[in-house]
């Protein structure tokens, strides 16, 4: 176990991520600082970085490498971007900070850079096609996406920092200057020429212009998860929230909740691009992924490949239970398990796939396998505690109503009496995303207790059963158990649930 940092010295901010890596190229991040130093400002014209700007950056360079230094990391992976890259005089701020810091800096290319974007987001969001937009200080990634590979890319000369200097947008947009903003923005995607070759596909959005325009749709909307990753808007909910930055000054913006006030004096410009691209590409909708440059430089570093992982929620899952030390034999013995029933006996259930929104294979999957993350906490309780700390364990790969559905299943694996009130099923604002009734309610309920009985089935955690064969008659449902030793303790337990079992399914439930 070591930890490695990640420095991006961005045109607009710097900032570190500090990961502690475990066996299996697991790893969790323990600690981010971040400075808006806004390196690349006032370079426009001479391409020069302006004196201020870089003693502001060694500073934080010093204190970025303070903590390193303080928790005893020494791989430290150090990268500059496009106001470095452009600079004139960048050897000159390469070398004070090898000599003031001690640090080497590797200068990306914009094509580089749009290539570990590529790797944060491909690594953590579960599409298989999509294009891909980094709006930095001084520079826009595009990256087309195609059956999880790069199809295409390119690199913008400018970012959020040069069209608000190149407009003077600090304050506010009138009616002149946004026309002439939208036609600059125009012209520069009408010479990518492969965007118009492109299926109308998703925007899979990085960086910290797209997280805060998803952080003031959530607080429009009162989205009840404080979550971002793989957060989805339509192009009129963007359109919605660039009409609302747009209409206001520098003043007002920063009262616009969900917007950072360190970032309003640049996002009408910034906002507008993303806006403009949604339109030029006839693009549906946005997804966010809060993993990109940073997290795909740790993927890239760690994975050692030239292709991100098969498998992005198997990938992630193994990776949870690395950093949680969890039983994962007896994890993956328990989904096998649950699986296998909900197979048997979906027939049972009023569950249709076209009234229900989700691949419910992957709940049961995460369900299942992070069933007992809460045992961190406390063995009492330990499911109420998995609901939390599922919902909020970082996991990739699961839609947001995915993650919520798995978590309240999840939470369903103990003698609940099966009534959801304490997870909050019925806040009205979860609403939003799942439904207290219905098939939602159904899914989280049955499959529950298919979980419960899973569990008991492997109460000594061994796998003395190894499989279950179901039949289903009228009255009765019943489970034989095929296992290679004595099974009373297994049975015993799983006939707990025979009552609750009876109350979801409408028949009497026979172990044996």
């Amino acid at each position: 176990m070591h930890n490695l940092a990640i420095i991006d010295i961005g045109s607009n901010s710097m900032k570190m991520v500090l990961a502690e890596v475990k066996k299996g190229h697991s790893f969790t991040i323990i600690d981010e600082l971040k400075e808006t130093v806004r390196l690349g400002e006032g370079m426009s014209i001479e391409k020069k970085l302006k004196q201020d700007r870089m003693d502001k950056a060694i500073q934080t360079l010093r204190m970025f490498k303070d903590l390193c230094d303080a928790t005893d990391t020494e791989e430290i992976i150090t990268v500059a971007t496009a106001a470095v890259r452009e600079a004139t005089n960048r050897q000159q701020f390469l070398q004070r900070v090898k000599r003031e810091i001690g640090l080497d800096v590797k200068v990306l290319s914009g094509i580089d850079e749009g290539y570990y974007d590529y790797w944060g987001v491909a690594n953590s969001i579960d599409k298989e096609d999509g294009l891909i937009m980094d709006i930095g200080g001084g520079s826009i990634e595009l990256i087309w996406m195609k059956d999880r590979k790069v199809k295409e890319s390119t690199s913008l000369s400018f970012g959020a920092l040069d069209i608000t200097q190149n407009f003077d947008l600090y304050d506010s947009i009138n009616e002149e200057q946004e026309k002439e903003l939208e036609d600059f923005l125009h012209d520069a995607y009408q010479e990518v020429p492969w965007l118009s070759e492109m299926d109308h596909t998703a925007l899979l959005g990085v960086g910290g212009t797209i997280k805060n325009i998803a952080r003031i749709d959530q607080r429009k909307k009162d989205y009840p998860l404080n979550i971002l990753h793989n957060y989805k808007m339509s192009n009129e909910a963007i359109n919605d929230v660039y009409q609302l930055v747009k209409s206001k000054d520098l003043e007002e913006r920063k009262n616009i909740s969900g917007l950072s006030t360190k970032r309003a004096d640049i996002f009408i410009g910034a906002s507008a691009a993303v806006k403009t691209l949604i339109d030029f590409c006839d693009i549906k909708k946005l997804i966010l992924s809060r993993k990109g440059i940073r997290e795909g430089l740790i993927y890239h570093h760690l994975c050692r490949s030239d292709q991100p992982v098969k498998d992005v929620v198997n990938f992630s899952i193994k990776n949870i239970m690395n950093n949680f030390n969890l039983n994962q034999d007896h994890a993956y013995h328990i989904y096998k398990l649950s699986k296998s029933l909900y197979d048997q006996l979906k027939d049972l259930y009023e569950l249709k796939p076209s009234e229900f929104n989700g691949d419910i294979d992957k709940i049961i999957l995460v369900a299942a396998m992070m069933h007992d993350i809460g045992n961190h906490v406390n063995y009492y309780d330990h499911h109420e505690h998995s609901f939390y700390m599922l919902l909020n364990s970082g996991i990739n790969g699961l839609s947001h109503r995915e993650l919520l559905l798995s978590s309240y299943i999840a939470a369903s694996h103990r003698h609940t009496k099966y009534s959801l009130h304490k997870y909050n099923l019925n806040r009205a604002s979860l609403q939003k995303i799942i439904n207290k009734n219905g098939p939602d309610k159904e899914a989280i309920r049955k499959t529950g207790i298919l979980l419960e009985i899973a569990e008991s089935l492997d109460r000594s955690m061994n796998g003395i059963v190894e499989a279950v064969q179901c039949s289903i008659t009228d009255e009765q449902v019943n489970i034989k158990t095929i296992a290679r030793e004595e099974t009373e303790l297994e049975i015993n337990d799983a006939l707990e649930t025979a009552e609750g079992f009876e109350k979801l399914y409408g028949k009497k439930l026979n172990i044996y």
